[in-house]
C-alpha cells in the first residue's frame, strides 16, 4: 500500500510538472515600449529567444512564440542579427528583466508578431485594442 502511494505521489508531480512549467501570460502584465540592441539569438524550443541589451547595458531575456510557429509566420534567423536595434512592445515579466514579446521593430518596420496557430495575433487573443502594424 505505501508503495502505491509513492507511485500516485510520483505519478501526480510528473503529470502537473508540464503545467507548471508552461508559463502562459500569467506573469506578464505591464506592457512596455521599449529599445533594445539584439546580443544573442536563441531560437529553437520551446520558445524562440532574443537576448538584448538595454540602453543602461542590462540583459533582457526577450520571450517569442514557439519556432514552429514562428518559422510558418515568417520569422527565422535572417530577421535579426546580433547587433540590430530593435523597438519591442511586449508584457514585461513581474520580478525578472524578462519580456514576452508582442512586437518586434527595425528602422519603423514591424518584423514579428507574436501569432498563435489560428494567425491571431497575442493583441488579438488577449483581446487588447492594439496591433503591430
Amino acid at each position: 500500500m505505501r508503495s502505491m502511494k509513492k507511485c500516485f505521489a510520483t505519478l501526480a508531480l510528473i503529470t502537473a510538472t508540464p503545467v507548471l512549467a508552461h508559463h502562459g501570460w500569467g506573469f506578464y502584465g505591464e506592457i512596455v515600449e521599449l529599445q533594445f540592441t539584439v546580443a544573442e539569438l536563441k531560437l529553437g524550443n520551446p520558445h524562440d529567444r532574443v537576448v538584448a541589451t538595454d540602453g543602461e547595458h542590462r540583459r533582457w531575456n526577450l520571450l517569442l512564440a514557439p519556432p514552429a510557429r514562428n518559422r510558418r509566420f515568417g520569422f527565422d534567423e535572417d530577421t535579426l542579427s546580433v547587433g540590430d536595434v530593435i523597438d519591442v512592445t511586449g508584457a514585461k515579466h513581474s520580478r525578472k528583466l524578462e519580456i514576452k514579446v508582442h512586437c518586434i521593430g527595425v528602422d519603423g518596420v514591424n518584423v514579428y508578431t507574436y501569432r498563435y496557430d489560428n494567425g491571431k495575433s497575442s493583441f488579438e487573443r488577449l483581446r487588447m485594442d492594439q496591433s503591430c502594424e
